[in-house]
């Protein structure tokens, strides 16, 4: 418990991190878990430079609401529809933590299940706040905690069939 609710802890190792291969080491794991039923699709921007960061913890991070995305969409992998998309891209002149960049790079972490309810979706990064049955309730609280560890943020927005997790990170100072 205190390694998922403190993750300080753990040594920050910072290196140059290609996003593509952190989604592509997601990607894997979560089609190891689920073989059939579901589609992964990749829409990347191969034109990104690296970003600065600790690739394990942006892993575990991309992992955790990878892993509720698959959670959410246990019905259409039983039906055979289900669909997860990382996407990547960059946006220019963002804000992130009162620190203004000239380029960030957003990835997108898409997926067709039912949407989040209205009266979570501002909850969701909350501790101890779970949608699913035996649920913890750490998992994207965790994931927050670690993308703010790098400067960037995490935003979400839900509908039924389209629900969309924006992580957003720092790529060049303004």
């Amino acid at each position: 418990m205190d390694r998922l609710l403190v993750p300080h802890r753990r040594p920050h190792i910072v290196d140059d991190i290609n996003i593509h291969e952190v989604c592509e080491r997601v990607r894997s794991i979560v089609l190891a878990e689920y073989p059939a039923g579901l589609v992964v699709r990749r829409d990347y921007d191969l034109s990104l430079p690296e970003i600065t960061g600790d690739k394990e913890q942006l892993i575990q991070a991309v992992l955790n609401i990878a892993q509720n995305a698959v959670h959410a969409l246990s019905e259409r992998i039983a039906r055979g529809d289900a669909e997860l998309v990382f996407k990547t891209r960059v946006s220019r002149q963002v804000t992130l933590a009162r620190i203004r960049y000239r380029l960030a790079l957003n990835l997108h972490i898409i997926d067709n299940g039912p949407g989040i309810p209205a009266e979570m979706i501002e909850k969701v990064f909350f501790p101890l706040v779970s949608g699913t049955e035996g649920g913890s309730g750490l998992g994207l609280t965790l994931a927050q905690t670690l993308i703010q560890r790098h400067g960037g943020i995490i935003e979400c927005e839900s509908r039924p069939g389209h629900t969309e997790f924006l992580i957003r990170l720092p790529m060049v100072r303004a």
